[in-house]
C-alpha cells in the first residue's frame, strides 16, 4: 500500500489494492466506525473525496475505490467498464474485504452504479444517497458531449487529452466545462489530484480516452434507464443530494429521482455546482453523516 501526498487534508489517506480476479481495484480506506462506500464519478477518481473523508472519518470507516478504466484501478486491456461490470466490481471489493451491508455513497457515474446496486442487490445496503447522478437518459449532458466526442476523434482525440494533462489547460476545461459553479475551488492541488489520476502519462490518457468511449455507448447508456423501471420498488433509506447550479445534470433529476425512489429526502445546496464535494465539502459530509446516523437509528 501506498500514501498519497497530494491528500493533505485531514488524516492521511492510505491507498490500498485488492487483487479482484485480473482486476487490480485501487481504494482508499480510512476512518473507524460503520462502512461508508464513497463512489466517484466521469472521468474522476477516489481523489475528489478527499475533502468529505476528511470530515468523516472519525465516525466512519470511509472506503473510496477508483472505478474500472479510472485512476489507479488495473484491468486486462479488454475488460469490461459498463456500468454492470462497475456494480460487480463494487460488490466484490465488499466481499474482499468482508463487509456484508455498507452505506453507499454515489455521485456522477458512481451514482449509476450505486442505483444498479441498490436496485439489484439492496440486502447489502444500510442506505443509498445519490448526488448529482447519471440517470434515466440524462448522460453524457449536453455540455459534456462535445468534450467527450473531441477525445474519440482519431487523432486529435489524443491531443486532446495531452493538452489536458497541462494544469493551466484542464483548469480552463473544468472551468469552461462549469464543473463547479465557484471556480475558485479550481485550486493548483485540485486541478493537479485530477491530472496525476488519468492524465498525467500516455497509459492513463489511454484509459481515460477508453472510458469515455463507454459514455457514448447506447448499451451501456441503457442501464439507468432499465434501474429507472425498479426505482419505485427500493426500499432503502435514501438522501438525494444535489448542487443547485449543476448544469450538467440540473436540479430537476434530483427532484425526478425524489419523486420516483418511496420515502427519499431530497437537499438541494444554492450556489453550488456540479462536483458538490469540492465546493462544500463540509456541508457535503454533514448531510451524508446525519443521514447515515439516522437511519441507523431507525434500524
Amino acid at each position: 500500500m501506498t500514501t498519497r501526498p497530494e491528500l493533505d487534508q485531514g488524516p492521511p489517506l492510505t491507498q490500498r489494492f485488492a487483487q479482484l480476479g485480473e482486476t487490480r481495484v485501487a481504494y482508499l480506506d480510512t476512518g473507524t466506525g460503520p462502512p461508508l462506500v464513497l463512489l466517484h464519478g466521469c472521468p474522476f477518481s477516489s481523489f475528489v473525496w478527499r475533502g468529505v473523508v476528511a470530515e468523516l472519518a472519525d465516525q466512519f470507516r470511509c472506503i473510496a475505490p477508483d472505478l474500472l478504466g479510472l485512476g489507479d484501478t488495473e484491468t486486462p486491456a479488454d475488460a469490461d467498464w459498463t456500468l454492470p461490470a462497475q456494480a460487480h466490481t463494487v460488490l466484490a471489493l465488499l466481499d474482499h474485504l468482508g463487509l456484508d451491508r455498507v452505506a453507499l455513497v454515489g455521485h456522477d457515474h458512481g451514482g449509476a452504479v450505486a442505483q444498479l446496486v441498490a436496485t439489484q442487490q439492496p440486502a447489502r445496503l444500510t442506505a443509498v444517497v445519490l448526488a448529482d447522478a447519471e440517470a434515466y437518459d440524462n448522460w453524457p449532458s449536453a455540455e459534456e458531449r462535445p468534450f467527450v466526442r473531441a477525445t474519440q476523434l482519431p487523432v486529435a482525440g489524443r491531443l486532446v487529452l495531452w493538452a489536458w494533462s497541462r494544469r493551466t489547460l484542464f483548469r480552463w476545461a473544468l472551468g469552461s466545462g462549469q464543473a463547479v459553479y465557484d471556480r475558485a475551488v479550481l485550486t493548483d492541488e485540485l486541478v493537479d489530484g485530477y491530472i496525476a489520476a488519468n492524465l498525467a502519462d500516455p497509459h492513463r490518457r489511454a484509459k481515460t480516452r477508453r472510458f469515455l468511449a463507454t459514455q457514448l455507448d447506447p448499451g451501456n447508456q441503457a442501464h439507468t434507464q432499465a434501474a429507472a423501471d425498479a426505482l419505485p420498488h427500493v426500499r432503502l433509506p435514501a438522501l438525494i443530494l444535489w448542487g443547485e447550479r449543476d448544469v450538467h445534470f440540473g436540479p430537476e433529476w434530483g427532484r425526478r429521482l425524489h419523486a420516483d425512489i418511496p420515502g427519499s429526502r431530497l437537499e438541494i445546496l444554492p450556489d453550488t455546482g456540479h462536483l458538490l464535494m469540492e465546493e462544500r465539502p463540509a456541508e457535503v459530509a454533514a448531510l451524508i453523516a446525519a443521514f447515515v446516523h439516522a437511519t441507523a437509528a431507525r434500524g
